[in-house]
């Protein structure tokens, strides 16, 4: 046991998050079966369906149709579309259940997430001690401050819900969902994959290969059977000046 850092392999890490990602999978298919039921969802995306196929029906058109099958469209089909399309989105029920849909999906997406990842990434590390989830435990990793204290609960919180839950997962889920619905644009692409690639540099290039979430809350995951673990600065200042002390001692006989 030393108090110098021992970093966890990737191959560790990878594993755990395996292990972990199963567990969280399992806790959010619950979670968003239950409020997407609770919410009426299916009501919601049901009744949409309906009135897109009304509309079609009325109008002798289909709407599900790719870009390449508008391009090979007439002049005259295309405006007929158009002006059948705008019919349809300037429908106020057909907006209203558009946004319905699209916030009950946020709200649904949002709140599984945060159950699955305050289950898998807080409340069992505080279970379990030194920041181990169900997978760090079972291979043998876990997470402590850079300067080798112990994890608080409160950095534990910033470190799976502000920066797990909040950076890296909320914010490109939500932009995805936004590309979905067709809101999007390029800036909203661009985030997307810059965050993605911010969190590969950070994990090349930091010495503690981390990302987002352990920059953000001074963290490292590290090997728990060869990593020295202190409750407090003071009490890793008292094991490097005994550690010192005796290195002296011994020493004085050569």
């Amino acid at each position: 046991m030393i108090y110098d850092l021992q970093k966890a392999s990737l191959m560790k890490r990878f594993s755990a998050f395996l292990l972990d990602f199963i567990l969280a999978v399992v806790i959010l298919t619950g979670a968003l079966f239950l409020i997407m039921s609770v919410a009426g969802y299916n009501d919601y995306y049901n009744e949409f369906k309906t009135l897109i196929s009304d509309c079609e029906e009325e109008f002798g058109i289909s709407f599900d149709i790719t870009n390449e099958d508008y391009e090979k469209m007439t002049e005259d089909e295309r405006t007929y579309f158009d002006a059948c399309y705008d019919k349809v989105v300037k429908n106020e029920r057909y907006m209203y259940l558009t946004n319905m849909i699209f916030n009950i999906t946020i709200l649904a997406i949002s709140a599984s997430l945060f159950a699955s990842l305050f289950v898998v990434e807080f409340l069992i590390p505080l279970f379990l001690k030194n920041g181990q989830t169900l997978g760090k435990k079972v291979f043998g990793i876990a997470v402590m401050r850079i300067d080798g204290v112990r994890v608080t609960p409160v950095i534990m919180f910033v470190r799976s819900m502000l920066g797990k839950y909040t950076i890296e997962i909320m914010i490109p889920v939500i932009l995805f969902i936004i590309h979905m619905f067709g809101m999007g644009s390029i800036v909203t692409v661009a985030v997307f994959f810059l965050l993605i690639l911010f969190n590969i540099i950070l994990l090349i290039a930091t010495h503690t290969n981390s990302f987002i979430h352990d920059v953000l809350a001074s963290t490292v995951t590290v090997d728990l059977q060869s990593q020295m673990i202190f409750n407090s600065l003071e009490e890793l200042n008292e094991y490097k000046l005994r550690i010192h002390s005796e290195d002296v001692k011994k020493s004085q006989y050569f």
